[in-house]
C-alpha cells in the first residue's frame, strides 16, 4: 500500500456507469461507450468482481506488457475455457515459449503465401456454388473458407463446419463479463462437444499420419516435448478457434462494402490498397474486443491503485478507437500513416496472435476472389448478429453479389 501516500486513490467510477455489460444498445455499438470512457474514465472498477476496465492504447501498451501482468491465472477462472491453460495461449513464460515455438513454423511468412493460395482455391469452390442470382450468405461463406484452410494445416477433413460454429457460439458466451449460470452450463457441454471432436481427429491422424501440424504435435509427444493433454488442447484451439476472428473480418468487410461501395470499387480497382483495407478493418471493428490479465503486484495506473490479485479488462476494441492515437478514429480509413495502423485487434507483446498473418492473408484473399467475378455487393436483408462485450458474431449476412 506504499503507492497510496504518493497521491494514489482506490476510488475510480464504476465499469458500467460506462460501459453497461448487457446493454444491447451498447453489444450492438460499444463505440460511443468507448469514446466516453476514454474521455472522462480511462480507469474503471467494476464492482461486480472486483476486476479493473482498462481503455486507452498507452496504457495496455505498457500494464499489458509487464512481467508481473500475468495470463495464466485468468483461465482458471474461465469456466469451460480452463483447459487452455495447458496450450501456449493459457500460459506464461517459459511454457508460453515452449509451446508456442512447436506451432511457429506452420505460420511464417513463407507458409502463409503458401496458406493464401489455399484459400485461393478453396474460395473459387465455395463461389463455385452460387447461383445466377448471387444470393449467399456471407458469414456462412467466411466462415466455411476460414474452417477449410485451418484443416488443411491439420491435414484433416473439413467436415462440420456449421456444428463447429454453432458450438464455438455457444462456449463464447462464458467470456463475457456478466455470464449467466446457463452460459455456463451451456458451455461446459459444447467444450465437452470440442475435446471429443479434437481427440478423434488426433486417433485419426495416428491411423493416417502426414505431414501436416497435428502430425507435427503427436511428433512433439512422442519425444517428450509435449503431453498428451498440450497436444489435444492446441490441437482444439486450432480447430475450434481458426475459423472465428478471420470469419468475422471476412463478413464485417462485405457487410462495409454493401454501406461504402466505393471502397469495394477501389479494393477491386488498386491491388496496392488491399492490405492496407484488411489492417484498418481490424483495428476498425474487432472481432475480440477485450483480453484479460491478472495483476501479481500492486500497480497505481493514471492514479489509481490497483491491488494485486486482481484482474485487468483490457479492451482493445475502446484502444482502437483511441483519438490520442488514431485520428477521427471512428472513421474507416484505410489511408492512415503506419503509426496509426498498430491495432491491437490481434492481441500484443508475447501472446500477440500467431495465425494474425494468415487471417489477414485469408481476408484480403476472400475479398480479390469475390472481387474477381463481381462488380458490387448489396445486402440482401438485414444482417444478424449476436454480439457480447467480449465477442461479435455474425448469424446471417445476406448477400447479393452483382456481376
Amino acid at each position: 500500500m506504499e503507492a497510496l501516500t504518493h497521491g494514489a486513490t482506490t476510488d475510480c467510477p464504476e465499469a458500467t456507469e460506462y460501459l453497461p455489460w448487457t446493454d444491447p444498445r451498447f453489444r450492438a455499438d460499444p463505440y460511443p461507450f468507448y469514446a466516453r470512457a476514454l474521455a472522462e474514465a480511462p480507469v474503471l472498477r467494476d464492482d461486480f468482481d472486483g476486476s479493473y476496465v482498462l481503455t486507452k492504447y498507452e496504457d495496455l501498451m505498457h500494464y499489458g506488457r509487464l512481467p508481473s501482468v500475468r495470463i495464466a491465472p485468468e483461465w482458471e477462472k474461465a469456466g469451460a475455457w480452463r483447459v487452455l491453460r495447458d496450450m501456449a495461449l493459457g500460459n506464461d513464460e517459459p511454457a508460453h515459449t515452449r509451446l508456442r515455438r512447436q506451432t511457429n513454423k506452420w505460420f511464417t511468412p513463407k507458409r502463409v503465401r503458401e496458406w493464401a493460395a489455399v484459400t485461393a482455391d478453396i474460395a473459387d469452390r465455395v463461389l463455385d456454388r452460387i447461383g445466377p442470382d448471387g444470393l449467399v450468405d456471407g458469414s456462412a461463406l467466411a466462415v466455411e473458407v476460414a474452417h477449410r484452410v485451418v484443416c488443411e494445416v491439420m491435414q484433416v477433413e473439413a467436415d462440420g463446419v456449421e456444428e463447429v460454429r454453432a458450438t464455438m457460439r455457444r462456449a463464447m458466451l462464458i467470456l463475457s463479463a456478466r455470464p449467466t449460470p446457463e452460459d455456463h452450463a451451456d458451455a461446459e457441454l459444447a467444450m465437452r462437444e470440442m475435446l471429443r471432436g479434437s481427440a478423434a481427429l488426433l486417433d485419426y491422424k495416428r491411423a493416417n499420419p502426414g505431414d501436416g501440424l497435428l502430425d507435427s504435435l503427436l511428433a512433439a509427444q512422442d519425444r517428450g516435448e509435449m503431453s498428451a493433454s498440450e497436444v489435444l488442447m492446441t490441437t482444439l484451439f486450432f480447430y475450434v478457434v481458426g475459423h472465428m476472428d478471420a470469419g468475422y473480418l471476412m463478413a464485417s468487410g462485405l457487410h462495409l462494402f454493401t454501406r461504402r461501395p466505393e471502397l469495394f470499387e477501389r479494393f477491386r480497382a488498386d491491388p496496392g490498397v488491399r492490405e492496407a483495407m484488411v489492417i484498418e478493418l481490424a483495428r476498425y471493428d474487432a472481432p475480440e474486443p477485450v483480453i484479460t490479465r491478472t495483476t501479481t503486484e500492486d500497480l497505481v495506473i493514471r492514479g489509481v491503485h490497483v491491488p494485486a490479485g486482481r484482474s485487468l479488462r483490457l479492451m482493445t476494441g475502446a484502444a482502437n478507437h483511441d483519438p490520442d492515437v488514431f485520428d477521427n478514429p471512428d472513421e474507416f480509413d484505410f489511408t492512415r500513416p503506419p503509426e496509426q495502423s498498430r491495432n491491437l485487434t490481434f492481441s500484443f507483446g508475447n501472446h500477440g496472435c500467431q495465425g494474425r498473418l494468415l487471417a489477414e492473408a485469408e481476408i484480403r484473399v476472400v475479398w480479390e476472389r469475390i472481387a474477381a467475378r463481381y462488380s458490387r455487393i448489396e445486402l440482401a436483408a438485414e444482417p444478424v448478429l449476436r454480439n457480447t462485450d467480449a465477442s461479435r458474431h455474425y448469424y446471417e449476412l445476406p448477400l447479393r453479389l452483382h456481376r
